[in-house]
């Protein structure tokens, strides 16, 4: 991909508002998808992996903690952009301290050596800190004791809003880091992922919707990882 088709792609996309303030999508993901056409096969690649790991669309019930590690263990060695690599550890933290801050907001015992409850770079870190009540992560997750309070009334809503105003935040720093590169295409394309995920819960969508968010959030099952 030259510089060339760098700058064309990165001009071709459009505002992205911040997420709570959208009224609409700026672009069909088959609009998006044809401008990510200009993208060489490596970074198509790449791109592609990083997604299936951390959209904001929850993993599937069935999916098991196992699983989503071994998806990440088969993907993370053919990402080679530092920055997807980056946004898509902190995601991974992200999921396992809430992981965490579930397990024990249900009373559940801390995990055992060699359980696999989580995934990312941090996990030592998390086990190592369970009994703190940030798990050791206030320098590397500022947000985790507002988390943990959010996760222990029930707003599921509030809870969501706060993990993706941090993503959000961070994919804005990763933007800036190249204006005309890759980078901004990583950052524009997990921003329409969390625009499009935020947009569904509408108060419009209903009560329904609602609880089925709060279960998602806050539910007690084998499969905590999602």
């Amino acid at each position: 991909m030259s510089a060339e088709t760098y700058y064309t792609l990165v001009a071709s996309l459009p505002r992205m508002p911040h997420f709570e303030e959208a009224e609409w999508l700026p672009l069909s993901r088959k609009q998006l998808d044809q401008r990510l056409s200009m993208l060489n096969e490596q970074h198509a690649l790449e791109l592609r992996l990083a997604e299936e790991l951390v959209k904001w669309q929850r993993q599937p019930v069935a999916i098991t903690t196992e699983q989503v590690a071994a998806n990440y263990r088969r993907a993370i060695p053919q990402v080679h952009s530092s920055s997807l690599r980056e946004i898509i550890d902190y995601r991974m933290a992200q999921r396992s301290a809430l992981v965490a801050l579930r397990r024990r907001h249900l009373g559940l015992a801390p995990p055992e050596s060699g359980e696999i409850w989580g995934v990312g770079p941090w996990m030592q870190l998390i086990t190592n800190s369970w009994d703190r009540s940030d798990l050791g992560l206030t320098h590397l997750l500022p947000w985790i004791e507002e988390a943990a309070q959010l996760l222990a009334q029930g707003a599921a809503l509030d809870l969501e809003r706060l993990l993706m105003n941090s993503v959000w935040q961070r994919l804005g720093r990763i933007a800036e880091r190249s204006p005309f590169g890759f980078e901004p295409v990583i950052a524009f394309v997990f921003r329409w992922d969390i625009l499009q995920r935020w947009r569904t819960y509408d108060a419009v969508q209903g009560k329904a919707r609602f609880q089925q968010l709060v279960a998602e959030v806050t539910r007690e099952q084998q499969q905590l990882f999602a």
